[in-house]
């Protein structure tokens, strides 16, 4: 596991936070890498993915990169870090979110084309606002502390959600329409 944390998801992970996919046979592609390394493992050969990873104390590539999205809009929505995603959080009753505008159905009398509304949906600041927008109130409400006090947080928060990416036929068990946290939240009690 030092190796391919070493030499192999360090290159799947770099500057996740600009090229993350959002097409799920991309996102697959990804995940089969480490499915197919930790199919190597002397002891874990016959175990499923989901059960390596368990084993492991993993998360799947996925469940990663959407956990760097969302510590890093909170870095941003703290000051922690410059805001370059323009991130913008209110309070809406007792509970902090995230919050941008509409995605615009046309510009200058111009209607922009879905394939651009599609891209803008699946930008980086639209994906942080969504994830973040998931977590529980606790965790979203979170502030003046150290990121490694949020990170705790929010890792025991994920422990209780499903992580079981839907690859080479993995997806018969899984309830979510997908491993994102957005969608595993809706099948599962959250606390």
């Amino acid at each position: 596991m030092r190796m391919f944390n070493s030499y192999i998801k360090s290159k799947l992970e770099y500057c996740s936070l600009v090229w993350s996919p959002w097409h799920q046979n991309e996102i697959n592609k990804l995940e089969r890498i480490q499915k197919n390394f930790t199919s190597k493992i002397y002891g874990l050969d016959q175990l499923d993915y989901h059960q390596r990873l368990k084993k492991l104390n993993l998360y799947s590539l996925e469940r990663r990169r959407e956990r760097y999205l969302i510590i890093n809009a909170w870095q941003q929505i703290e000051g922690l870090t410059e805001n370059v995603l323009g991130l913008k959080a209110r309070r809406l009753g007792r509970s902090r979110r995230i919050v941008s505008a509409k995605i615009p159905i046309g510009i200058n009398g111009k209607r922009i084309k879905e394939r651009d509304r599609t891209l803008i949906h699946n930008s980086t600041a639209r994906k942080s606002e969504r994830l973040f927008n998931v977590l529980p109130q606790s965790v979203r409400n979170i502030t003046e502390t150290t990121t490694e006090t949020f990170k705790r947080h929010l890792d025991k928060w994920l422990s209780s959600i499903p992580d079981t990416p839907k690859i080479d036929g993995y997806g018969a068990n899984v309830a979510a329409e997908t491993n994102s946290i957005f969608h595993q939240t809706r099948y599962c009690i959250v606390r």
